[in-house]
């Protein structure tokens, strides 16, 4: 018996050192050397005419672990001082020790931002190092001077409402070419599929987004297919602002009517509203009306509730205060993709 105990003993103190020596050989991750990040220029100013040169190039030193482990770095971008809180990013292949941009693709990438062109913002960039699912490293924050140029494009909604024509469809704008364009189209009658239209990249029939979904009281937010589905059916009459998003493939109807209201309309008071028409040559809403000595605002949906713009200057805006105007005829517009606003 005593020698069965002692061999018991024996192989637990075996297991125990083997045990040990198992724990001893196992790696302990540990970083060598932080990742640094250097840009080549410190202050750019943007223009179109040389989008397709290179604008910016940046250069890491890789994050060292012992032992030597596969890493993943990922640029990080983001407006200065909001300590990457809102942040763009773009991945490195691996064994990538650069990246170029294009004046083109640095442009587009500060708009996404939300940069306001023509002036120069500071942007911070910085390297992020990760190891599997580990918590991240981070280079020094590289900080650059930025002034873009205004990249705006646009996209077109022939439909039944304007006869089917690319050439003469409506303009969806996308102010910064981020993906999602906005535009206005009223619709008329639903009698013959009054109401159906597509959207093109291009004013052809090359290529279009339509849908197999259906618009409802419930639902102003539908899934779009390029170059598949059906006429998309817009959800009823009158103007409705029309948003398609091509990062996600959704298109966004809702009733979008501007309008004149205050002492300064034919009615002389706070209860009357003129109602302006989309303008999609100049791509603004404008009226023609007779006014009154007086002041007025622009206001959505003849809804208190809804957003309204005063402002000064030829700058709209919701916290602006009320506009003037003097008596007589006059043609004021109202430009939705950068608030500014005229009085004629």
């Amino acid at each position: 018996m005593k020698n069965i105990i002692k061999f018991l003993f024996a192989t637990i103190a075996i297991m125990m050192v083997w045990s040990c020596e198992k724990d001893e050989d196992q790696a302990v991750l540990s970083l060598k050397s932080e990742p640094t990040l250097k840009a080549s220029a410190a202050s750019l100013t943007l223009t179109s005419t040389t989008a397709s040169n290179n604008a910016v190039t940046f250069t890491i030193t890789p994050a060292e672990y012992t032992p030597e482990v596969e890493i993943t770095n990922v640029l990080q971008f983001a407006v200065a001082g909001n300590n990457f809180a809102n942040v763009k990013e773009a991945g490195l292949s691996l064994g990538t020790l650069s990246k170029t941009y294009t004046v083109f693709e640095f442009n587009a990438l500060m708009l996404s931002l939300g940069l306001q062109t023509g002036i120069a913002s500071n942007v911070d960039v910085r390297l992020k190092t990760t190891v599997g699912k580990g918590s991240p490293v981070y280079s020094t924050v590289q900080k650059i001077s930025v002034n873009p140029y205004a990249l705006i494009s646009y996209m077109y909604a022939p439909g039944k409402y304007q006869g089917w024509d690319p050439a003469t469809a409506n303009t969806l704008v996308s102010p910064t070419s981020n993906g999602i364009y906005v535009g206005y189209i009223k619709f008329l009658a639903t009698a013959d599929n009054g109401l159906s239209f597509k959207i093109n990249p291009q004013k052809n029939w090359d290529n279009s987004y339509g849908t197999t979904s259906q618009f409802s009281a419930a639902v102003n937010t539908i899934p779009v297919l390029y170059n598949g589905g059906s006429d998309i059916v817009a959800p009823g009459l009158g103007y409705y602002e029309t948003t398609i998003n091509t990062n996600t493939n959704t298109l966004k109807m809702v009733p979008h009517q501007m309008s004149l209201i205050g002492s300064a309309t034919p009615g002389g008071n706070w209860s009357t509203d003129i109602d302006m028409v989309w303008d999609n040559t100049q791509l603004k809403w404008t009226a023609t009306a007779t006014f009154l000595a007086g002041e007025f605002k622009f206001r959505l949906n003849h809804d208190w509730s809804q957003p309204n713009w005063g402002g000064s200057g030829g700058t709209a805006s919701t916290s602006g205060g009320n506009l003037t105007i003097s008596a007589g005829q006059h043609t004021v517009t109202f430009d939705p993709y950068t608030l500014a606003y005229t009085i004629n």
